[in-house]
């Protein structure tokens, strides 16, 4: 459990704590285990919880070029984590529905199939098979 080096009166000791019950505690010092009786319980110790996450802000991105269609708000699909492009399901042109299917990214050894939010036509496609992207990466532009 834990180790420490103790020095009383110029002797050293080396006290490894092996188990803490309630009060009862087995140590052993210097390769003899004892049980030893505590005044007080030791308290729990509690879960050292992570940090909240860290808001990012990222900087928009210009598309590339462009298929001019409408005078509707153009809506960027970003890569949510780091990953590969497996497969590519929408070109330049085509009109998609909220929740189609555009692509498919490998990221940590698994495919994630990246959806458009809104529908539109596809006016930008950045990306295409084995294509490596980072993390919030424009893939491809919708202009709703």
């Amino acid at each position: 459990m834990k180790s420490y080096k103790f020095r009383i009166n110029g002797n050293q000791y080396e006290v490894d704590v092996l188990d803490v019950d309630g009060n009862m505690a087995k140590i052993e010092v210097n390769g003899t285990v004892y049980d030893v009786e505590m005044q007080r319980e030791i308290p729990k110790i509690k879960a050292v919880m992570p940090p909240p996450a860290q808001v990012k802000l990222v900087k928009e991105a210009k598309p590339a070029a462009t298929v001019s269609s409408g005078s509707g708000k153009a809506a960027e699909v970003r890569a949510p984590l780091p990953g590969v492009i497996l497969q590519v399901l929408v070109r330049p042109g085509d009109d998609v529905n909220a929740g189609q299917t555009l692509c498919t990214l490998e990221t940590m050894k698994m495919e994630n199939a990246i959806k458009a939010d809104g529908g539109g036509k596809v006016t930008v496609v950045n990306i295409t098979p084995g294509q490596s992207v980072l993390q919030d990466e424009v893939l491809i532009v919708i202009n709703q």
